[in-house]
């Protein structure tokens, strides 16, 4: 049965007058630290990057990205070089000159092995005096230098955090899923098989925007903000800008995640409540009432909504990670 589908809302009053009062400002030049598949410089790939600069597009406001180290991002922010961040990692530290967003991307960090399943890994002391690689924008937190159970292996760029893996000198990764599912698509396109990948998240934080406070309007362009990617969670367009087939979040108030998606998006016949691929964007847990949205539109049931999503079926995609980086890598696997 299907239900009358969403109208995607109007631009409110409120966000025609920020439209007019932030278009004669100077542009907003918010700065990232690099992360493959997500915040890149001139990289077609870098979904944080297009999420962000159509979002401020829809709210008529000038902004500039930067991608740039960690370092030079940290000083630029304190010298007023950059008016804020458009992807903070959410174990990172808070600065008391910037506001923040609401949460607009889920971090949710797993641990992968090339060798070992890991269906009963819940926590890190399951895996215990473990050689773990990871990034150092995840080592170099508060919250996970408390982490004494495994040993970590701190590495600048994914590559080599990848590379520790495919050389033995580490037993286990542990990042973000967007980002280990990019590398399991490479594997398998490739003939490999996956990484083995913990049933749930070890680590759950999130990606939010900043900016400084003393930028006019700066609570009013971050509730904009808010209120943009509160609404295309709800009808898909999310799902296309992060090249995810499903996602799960509570769209009617009921307390029930809906199962939501876009008919963009390649889908195969599994129903997406026995998939593990689908990322949650809230705390709600889907059960019988879970409605399945795509575009939109709404259906009470999964055999409608897959008849809805096999009139124009879909392509599976190439991995967004560069496989030309990664030749060599895959050649040794």
């Amino acid at each position: 049965m299907q239900i009358s589908g969403v109208v995607r809302s109007l631009v409110s009053v409120g966000l025609v007058l920020l439209t007019f009062s932030a278009g004669a400002q100077s542009p907003i030049t918010l700065v990232a630290n690099p992360l493959p598949t997500l915040v890149s410089e001139g990289s077609e790939n870098a979904r944080l990057n297009q999420l962000v600069e159509q979002a401020f597009i829809e709210l008529g406001v000038n902004v500039e990205l930067a991608v740039d180290r960690p370092a030079f991002s940290g000083s630029g922010l304190l010298t007023g070089k950059y008016d804020g961040e458009f992807a903070h990692f959410g174990l990172q530290e808070r600065r008391n000159n910037l506001l923040y967003s609401k949460a607009y991307l889920p971090a949710l960090l797993y641990v992968a092995s090339r060798k070992y399943p890991l269906d009963d890994v819940t926590q890190f002391s399951h895996i215990r005096n473990s050689r773990v690689a990871t990034t150092n924008r995840i080592a170099n937190t508060p919250a996970m230098r408390n982490i004494k159970a495994v040993s970590w292996v701190r590495n600048p760029t994914l590559y080599d955090m990848f590379s520790q893996l495919s050389e033995k000198r580490a037993d286990y990764v542990f990042e973000d899923w967007l980002v280990l599912t990019e590398f399991n698509r490479m594997l398998t396109n490739d003939g490999e098989k996956p990484l083995f990948v913990s049933p749930n998240p070890l680590v759950s934080s999130a990606m939010v925007l900043s900016l400084r406070k003393d930028y006019p309007n700066a609570q009013q362009v971050l509730d904009s903000f808010d209120s943009y990617i509160r609404d295309i969670q709800r009808d898909g367009r999310f799902n296309q800008a992060m090249a995810v087939g499903w996602t799960s979040m509570d769209i009617n108030g009921d307390g029930t995640a809906d199962w939501i998606t876009s008919a963009q998006m390649h889908h195969d016949d599994v129903p997406p409540m026995s998939q593990k691929g689908v990322l949650p964007l809230d705390k709600t847990q889907p059960g019988e009432a879970s409605l399945f949205v795509i575009d939109g539109e709404q259906f009470t049931s999964w055999p409608d909504a897959q008849a809805k999503l096999n009139d124009q079926p879909v392509l599976p995609r190439p991995t967004l990670l560069d496989r030309e980086i990664y030749k060599r890598m895959l050649q040794r696997w």
